[in-house]
């Protein structure tokens, strides 16, 4: 890591200001996120055995959200996965790095594979409201960055291209922002994330991940299949994820039971983060049958859900 990355990263945790949506484009270092890179002559193979989502689908330069199951259907991780000319690449939690490269290494067995933790090497960071021509400005290559729906750029760079992109975010004079705002922009969109309070917990449909274009139904089989696809073609799912709210100053942790007056457990935080001072934005994956009912936290903050319509599945 540069001087000046790590500066950066450093003045960025003094930023208190609250995640208003900005007009100008914004520059936020990702210290949270971590890069496995998964090469070698069998990776496509060996990661379309094993994920969620179709990896063979994927062109040069593309992303998209799977994930990685148990065999009982349970997510270990969720993650963004971009393949490059030569190699994948896995953008996942920090915290979830190094038991989802020791898992996945237990299935390479005689495949030509190579996993490795490359966050050392790499430079993550979000430019929020932005055009694909704004890039152009910070000379980024196609292989530099990914758009994305919910308004954010996810850029992962060579560590040794810091120095010159932060210069040049310098001189366009952008602002930098905390990290927070890449999780605000995240739960905004609906987009989960498992951590390892909450790994094999979830099944794809209780964090709606097969809503969002992270489970496809028409490849092959891998770890939890067949109880994935009979939930989708023969079940209906009784828990599903909702964007909520509590107004609070005390970040729940991820994994938290969700209560009902009764004290009953109705589900479980899946996500959260402060979006300002009192608010804090939520992802909860919840039991249908509890969604019209008085929530708490286990810190008794009452819950509030502010979108209760589902995705329209792709």
């Amino acid at each position: 890591m540069t001087n000046a990355w790590q500066k950066a990263i450093q003045q960025q945790q003094t930023i208190t200001q609250d995640f208003n949506t900005a007009e100008s484009p914004s520059f936020a270092p990702l210290p949270q996120l971590s890069v496995l890179t998964v090469s070698g002559e069998d990776a496509q193979s060996f990661l379309q055995n094993l994920l969620t989502n179709d990896v063979a689908a994927l062109e040069i330069n593309q992303s998209q959200l799977t994930g990685f199951c148990t065999a009982k259907g349970r997510l270990f991780a969720l993650f963004l996965l971009i393949r490059r000319k030569q190699h994948y690449q896995i953008v996942l939690p920090h915290s979830m790095i190094n038991v989802l490269q020791q898992r996945l290494s237990m299935y390479i067995l005689r495949s030509k594979v190579t996993i490795s933790d490359d966050t050392e090497q790499l430079a993550l960071f979000s430019i929020a409201n932005t055009q694909q021509s704004n890039l152009a400005l910070l000379k980024l290559s196609e292989d530099d960055y990914q758009l994305l729906a919910n308004n954010q750029c996810l850029c992962v760079i060579s560590m040794d291209k810091t120095d010159q992109l932060l210069d040049a975010i310098d001189k366009l004079n952008w602002s930098l922002t905390s990290e927070r705002v890449w999780n605000i922009a995240a739960i905004e969109a609906g987009l989960p994330m498992v951590f390892p309070e909450t790994k094999e917990k979830f099944t794809p449909q209780q964090v709606n991940l097969d809503l969002v274009n992270g489970v496809s139904f028409k490849k092959g089989c891998y770890p939890g299949q067949e109880i994935v696809a009979r939930l989708h073609y023969l079940g209906t799912p009784s828990r599903r994820m909702f964007l909520a709210q509590i107004n609070s100053s005390q970040l729940p942790n991820v994994g938290d039971e969700i209560l009902t007056d009764s004290g009953a457990t109705a589900g479980h935080i899946v996500y959260a983060e402060i979006r300002s001072n009192d608010v804090i934005k939520l992802l909860i994956s919840l039991k249908l049958s509890d969604i019209e009912k008085s929530l708490h936290t286990a810190d008794s903050a009452d819950i509030t859900i502010l979108k209760t319509e589902l995705p329209e599945q792709a």
